[in-house]
């Protein structure tokens, strides 16, 4: 089968086509078709050898871990999905290919309402922003801050916490001001308008820090009260301690189950609760892959880049 992988780390240029044998599905899993496949900042972390000290892997590397296909190949301890099945998947990686295999625990039906291009971006997001939001346990009459709330996990943390009542201060590019009004932000905050003193007079009881490699860290800190809470996906700041606030790193654990976000993503969904925004929509080839990495390289893209 063709896949989309790298043979040493660096640029999006160090993309090649690979031709790697076609996977099985195990006893418990499924082999799935990809239409569709999500393109997540933690890919290009991957791509760059950034990752590499804490996820060792062999070359060459296949990155994704959020796709949408139609199962072709069913494990004989399967029984809630069927060949012909379209699916939503959250695989380790591997899911810039033509077939992905993976456990069947890690898939959830597409809601037949949803679009391929918003199923394929997800998985990561959807479930990153379900845990996130059960970490930071913000209750009613608390203020939420979400920073980089205009990006995939961002936006999705909006309205999780919008359906949960919460008010929310998203904090985003001011290009994406109207598309964080129309999610039910609060209070849109534009990092790039100067306005810094003005949300310090609005800081929140708990920061979600969903920021694009969680570059928004340190400045994180001057959006939560004393005592307050702050939530980050990748990096900590060094001196919560200092001013009083508890930092938490986000880890998953063996609790936080994928077709539980997903299936209570998909319920949302299907209730028109949720909007999942694409970016770009990029072919499913070389030149499709090195210009989505390129593009998420920016930083600053509201939604996902899919490769279809």
């Amino acid at each position: 089968m063709k896949a989309l992988g790298f043979t040493k780390f660096g640029e999006p240029e160090v993309f090649e086509e690979l031709e790697l044998p076609k996977p099985k599905a195990s006893e418990k899993g499924v082999l799935i078709k990809v239409q569709a496949v999500g393109i997540n900042p933690y890919d290009a972390l991957l791509r760059a050898g950034t990752m590499q000290k804490i996820r060792p892997l062999e070359f060459p590397i296949v990155p994704g871990s959020d796709i949408v296909g139609k199962i072709v190949e069913v494990g004989s301890k399967v029984k809630n999905y069927a060949i012909g099945d379209v699916v939503i998947a959250h695989p380790a990686i591997g899911g810039y290919a033509e077939y992905v295999a993976t456990p069947s625990y890690n898939v959830v039906k597409k809601p037949k309402e949803m679009g391929v291009e918003e199923a394929a971006g997800l998985a990561s997001a959807g479930i990153t922003a379900y845990y996130a939001l059960q970490i930071a346990n913000v209750k009613k009459g608390e203020n939420l801050v979400i920073q980089g709330a205009s990006g995939a996990v961002g936006a999705i943390i909006v309205q999780l916490a919008k359906e949960k009542g919460i008010r929310v201060i998203g904090i985003g590019n001011s290009k994406n001001a109207d598309y964080l009004s129309a999610l039910g932000v609060d209070r849109v905050m534009s990092y790039d308008r100067g306005n810094l003193a003005e949300i310090l007079k609005d800081k929140g009881d708990v920061v979600i820090d969903a920021s694009f490699g969680g570059k928004g860290a340190e400045e994180g800190l001057h959006y939560v009260k004393k005592g307050g809470r702050y939530i980050s996906l990748t990096a900590l700041p060094e001196n919560a301690e200092e001013k009083q606030v508890k930092a938490i790193r986000m880890k998953r654990t063996k609790e936080m189950k994928d077709k539980e976000a997903l299936g209570y993503l998909a319920d949302l969904y299907r209730a028109n609760k949720l909007q999942l925004k694409t970016a770009e929509v990029l072919t499913f080839d070389l030149r499709g892959v090195i210009g989505a990495h390129q593009l998420i390289e920016k930083k600053n893209v509201a939604g996902k880049i899919i490769l279809k």
